[in-house]
């Protein structure tokens, strides 16, 4: 999740985001973030924290973090519980996608997935993480 955090900082720089709700992809030009470019975590160091500090992060520490992440761009005003609760449908429905053909015989086994797949499938389960955490928020639970 901390390394989804940093990649979304990446793609949202705050210059060119504050108070704005476009997609990543309307600042490519500046970021070299595209659907396709500069989306894997894979083998990406997160400034957040370091292995001695790993142990030491909260659900506070994170949620902080996730609220800095808005109030700097200027999201708080689009952050009602009704669009974060579409946002997390929407990021569950990214999820469902990458197992949706893999039928109903077939196990998914983690060890037979390559590093980009589980990259995948991580990211996406940090969206959905991340969205719940700010609903946590913004609703003050």
């Amino acid at each position: 999740m901390l390394k989804k955090i940093e990649l979304n900082g990446k793609k949202y720089p705050v210059e060119l985001c504050k108070g704005k709700s476009g997609k990543y992809t309307n600042y490519s030009d500046h970021t070299g973030i595209t659907t396709t470019v500069g989306q894997s975590t894979i083998n990406s160091p997160t400034k957040a924290c370091t292995n001695d500090m790993e142990d030491d992060i909260t659900i506070e520490g994170i949620m902080l973090m996730i609220r800095n992440f808005a109030n700097e761009r200027q999201w708080y005003r689009y952050h009602t519980p009704r669009n974060i609760a579409l946002a997390i449908l929407g990021e569950l429905g990214e999820l469902a996608e990458l197992f949706q053909w893999l039928g109903d015989g077939e196990r998914w086994i983690v060890d037979e997935f390559s590093e980009a797949a589980l990259d995948e499938v991580g990211q996406e389960i940090a969206d959905v993480a991340i969205y719940l955490i700010r609903l946590c928020d913004v609703c003050r639970i």
